[in-house]
């Protein structure tokens, strides 16, 4: 399968900061936002995400909030 069709087929929409993805997971609970200054507000304990980048695409650099997980499917990093 091309990008194009892992896109149309996982329901992908155009990320942010670079490439496609669609949240799959959000946990029931969230941490209030006087626990996380300077966070944006309250945050779900757990998200899942399915993120794709296309060929030469590159995902924009980024401080991060919170802890990241990566799994690679049906390529290699």
């Amino acid at each position: 399968m091309t990008a194009d069709d892992w896109i149309a087929h996982l329901q992908l929409m155009p990320h942010p900061e670079g490439g496609y993805f669609r949240r799959t997971y959000t946990a029931e609970w969230s941490i209030p936002t006087e626990v996380l200054p300077n966070r944006g507000g309250a945050r779900p304990v757990a998200t899942a995400i399915y993120y794709l980048l296309k060929g030469s695409q590159r995902s924009r650099l980024h401080r991060l909030k919170s802890d990241e997980l990566w799994h690679f499917h049906a390529d290699s990093p």
